[in-house]
């Protein structure tokens, strides 16, 4: 396989306060921040680089990173491409071969560019701002529906990593285990679902040329959209196009041709003790079955959280 190491990097979540997000993600899902000092040796780093301007939040099989685009500002004062607002933006994968991830993304039609935003060509791929082990690109939503960024991270950086920020990367990693005092019972991701026009395209990307696979096609009544899942990276990918409504922006609330990635659904132990506790902590239920539960994103950070019993 061309892209031998496929794992799901990091769902990012933009947010306009990053304490106050902190303050939310340990009252609602039990977790403390990893920053940077705790993911990295800052040694290894290029000292110009900012760092906190996101913290990682575990959450069973996910590192999702939380990331405050204000508090991003790169080495020669260069501004990062990132959104306003507060929602779920891009998924970040892991690779190992980079530069082939480009080639083969350009040359089936879905450019790549830098963290500047400068198009990659010909997998001519820059070191990162960051390190220069550690080259990342982004495809371009105009290509893809949505940002996807592929992250090759060199080992040397695995063992602190893996501490705190990305248990899978540890050889003692375990899936499926519940951490202990977890209010909600987290067991594992179940899919992340992505508003789209166009799930031929999403196919086409994840399963014809990042070598995915269509698990199912179906229409959601709740949703009221004809959906495609797709396992890729040991994640599933859930379509979804609605049949009435419009396609509404995340971050604007606005309507949108553009693919939105509009939230994560886990299985958990007991979906009703998951339900009292996020009531009791403020978060709305808008859809609720005998075994599943759907957030209300207006109450939980801009994203559509999904619990299901296990």
């Amino acid at each position: 396989m061309w892209n031998p190491f496929p794992m799901m990097f990091h769902p990012t979540l933009i947010v306009e306060d990053l304490e106050q997000s902190s303050a939310w993600f340990s009252r609602v899902f039990g977790r403390p921040e990893v920053r940077w000092e705790n993911k990295w040796d800052l040694t290894l780093l290029n000292p110009t680089y900012p760092i906190n301007y996101s913290y990682f939040y575990v959450l069973g099989d996910v590192s999702l990173d939380v990331l405050c685009p204000s508090l991003l500002v790169l080495p020669g004062g260069k501004k990062a491409v990132y959104p306003e607002g507060e929602g779920l933006s891009d998924i970040a994968w892991y690779t190992d071969r980079i530069e082939e991830v480009s080639r083969q993304l350009e040359t089936h039609g879905f450019r790549t560019r830098d963290q500047e935003g400068n198009i990659i060509h010909d997998g001519v791929v820059p070191e990162s701002n960051l390190v220069a082990d550690c080259p990342m690109i982004w495809s371009l939503p105009e290509d893809t529906g949505l940002t996807y960024e592929f992250y090759d991270m060199a080992r040397r950086h695995w063992d602190k990593y893996s501490e705190h920020a990305d248990p899978r990367l540890s050889p003692n990693w375990r899936p499926d285990r519940v951490v202990e005092d977890d209010p909600l019972g987290i067991v594992r991701t179940a899919y992340h679902t992505i508003l789209t026009k166009d799930r031929a395209r999403a196919k086409k990307l994840f399963a014809d040329v990042l070598d995915g696979k269509v698990v199912d096609e179906f229409h959601d009544p709740e949703m009221d959209a004809d959906c495609v899942e797709i396992a890729y990276a040991k994640s599933v990918l859930r379509f979804a196009t609605p049949r009435t409504e419009p396609i509404m922006d995340v971050l604007t609330g606005e309507p949108t041709h553009t693919d939105q990635y509009l939230g994560i659904t886990f299985d958990v132990l007991d979906v009703k003790a998951a339900a009292a506790h996020l009531e009791h902590e403020g978060v709305s239920i808008v859809h609720r079955q005998d075994q599943s539960i759907v957030t209300d994103p207006t109450t939980s950070k801009g994203v559509v959280w999904g619990f299901r019993t296990a």
